[in-house]
């Protein structure tokens, strides 16, 4: 893994493909008190090829500091500077347009895993592939969303959960999807019985076939 940066990014880690020469790029988003080099190696993991992946790391260890189903002014200016660190990175991503929407892939755990979920609702069409490992919509639950079937349209979304998670609940996880579905996004929605707050390798395997089949549809 390298550093990059330039006058317009943040440091980031970058791993995979080299700029210029991959068919997708990736943005991954750590959780609370975690690392960008646990998600580099966590890429490292999905042994899919021909991807560039980013790592953007929050300044604090954490992307805001209230807990996401919080009213939003409590997180905030860190939710607002958050978005803008992820847009910063996808302009990276993106390598000038090199790279469309469709070849780009935002993939995030936990409070990373909100983040890709917020991004994606804030900048619609700006990235068309979303891995989110236990994430859900930041706000209270009685927080009204869009209400537009096309927002999302042409989105795919991995949406995973668990019964048992500490952090963000099965029907979070449920209502989440639901949104999504409603914004026009194309959800393939997971939950799993007993499994802690981590990433398990049922879900490695579903991100890497979600991976492999954007590759092959890049380079057809």
């Amino acid at each position: 893994m390298s550093p990059v940066n330039d006058a317009s990014t943040p440091l980031l880690l970058e791993s995979g493909a080299p700029k210029g020469a991959a068919v997708l790029a990736g943005i991954l988003l750590h959780g609370r008190d975690r690392s960008r080099e646990e998600k580099v190696v966590l890429a490292s993991s999905f042994g899919v090829g021909g991807i560039r992946w980013l790592a953007p790391a929050a300044d604090t260890g954490s992307w805001y500091p209230g807990r996401f189903f919080e009213p939003r002014a409590a997180n905030e200016p860190f939710l607002t500077q958050a978005i803008e660190r992820c847009d910063r990175v996808v302009d990276e991503a993106s390598e000038g347009g090199r790279l469309s929407p469709e070849r780009l892939v935002m993939v995030g755990f936990s409070q990373g895993a909100c983040l890709t979920v917020e991004y994606a609702i804030q900048h619609p069409g700006r990235c068309r592939a979303l891995i989110v490992f236990t994430g859900a919509l930041i706000g209270p639950p009685d927080m009204p969303w869009p209400d537009s079937p096309d927002l999302l349209a042409g989105t795919r979304v991995l949406l995973t959960g668990s019964d048992a998670d500490d952090w963000i609940s099965e029907q979070q996880t449920l209502h989440t999807g639901r949104v999504l579905e409603k914004l026009g996004a194309d959800v393939c929605l997971r939950i799993y019985h007993g499994r802690p707050h981590m990433v398990s390798p049922e879900e490695l395997g579903e991100a890497r076939r979600m991976l492999a089949f954007l590759v092959e549809e890049a380079v057809a």
